[in-house]
């Protein structure tokens, strides 16, 4: 499916959502035997796993002006320029909008994701083309033939992958100095991911987040570098993504970022790609 849709869209579509697809995971959740921490130790995870939460919960909105996306596969390289807008809504579903620039920053291709609306669209600019479908776990298949969970995008924005809630069913913590790694059960059955942290001064952050497969081989390797307060919630401005068995890796960097700002929700609006300027085309229909 994932071929499909790029010869459909000219390749222009791969750049954008090569970004959105930052932590991709496949499959059900995986059973593992899990450790009981001590009391000692459940506390200094558990006040970690807290400021991580703060942070997100902390982040009303968040507006990145420009960010460098270098995309490698294989030994093809290529570098686009990006935006992200993202919101919490009123009613607490969250609205996120990536726009793919040209050379003048003209917006080339548009994702936007509505969890209020359970809705995801992706607009063509220069094709005149909007695929549009349900907003869901795992809806984006028939888009790249793999899993896509909403939490897996927010885990990527926020470099924290525990978003997604699992956070007691841990296999091992490993404790030295300011470094913590935390090893979990991954999502997919005998996947195991590992997480690693540096705690300093209270102030955690999340460096790298590794998913292994049943043998041990590694399937994604996230980083993230370069943290910076910003409106004093700390953040990443460096984000790394490799996939080394499809020898693809993408790496972000942002320039300008602003956090809790007035963004109004018709930012957040799809009404202009689903006019009858442009081809829709469902989602349901790349299954087919």
């Amino acid at each position: 499916m994932f071929i499909k849709l790029m010869r459909i869209t000219r390749g222009t579509s791969k750049r954008i959502l090569f970004v959105f697809l930052f932590a991709v995971v496949i499959g059900c959740v995986s059973s593992s035997t899990n450790i009981q921490l001590s009391p000692a130790t459940r506390a200094e995870v558990d006040g970690i796993l807290n400021t991580l939460q703060a942070r997100y919960d902390l982040t009303g909105s968040l507006k990145i002006i420009q960010m460098a996306v270098t995309i490698e596969e294989g030994d093809q390289r290529e570098e686009v320029r990006e935006s992200l807008w993202y919101k919490k809504s009123e009613s607490g579903g969250e609205l996120l909008l990536i726009q793919a620039l040209g050379p003048i920053n003209e917006p080339r291709a548009v994702v936007i994701a509505n969890r209020d609306e359970n809705q995801f669209v992706l607009a063509l600019l220069n094709e005149e083309r909007t695929y549009y479908g349900p907003l869901s776990d795992g809806a984006l298949k028939e888009i790249f033939g793999v899993d896509l969970r909403v939490s897996d995008v927010l885990s990527a924005i926020f470099a924290n992958p525990f978003l997604d809630g699992r956070t007691d069913n841990f296999t091992s913590v490993e404790s030295s100095g300011a470094k913590l790694t935390i090893t979990r059960p991954g999502i997919k059955e005998g996947h195991v991911e590992s997480v690693t942290l540096f705690d300093r001064e209270g102030e955690p952050r999340v460096t790298e987040w590794h998913i292994y497969d049943e043998n041990g081989v590694l399937q994604q390797r996230a980083a993230f570098s370069d943290y910076r307060e910003v409106s004093g919630i700390l953040r990443p401005h460096k984000v790394e993504i490799e996939r080394p068995l499809e020898q693809t890796r993408v790496a972000v960097k942002i320039t300008k970022i602003e956090l809790n700002v007035e963004i109004k929700d018709s930012k957040f609006d799809p009404a202009p790609f689903l006019s009858e300027d442009f081809e829709t085309i469902p989602l349901s229909e790349l299954a087919q």
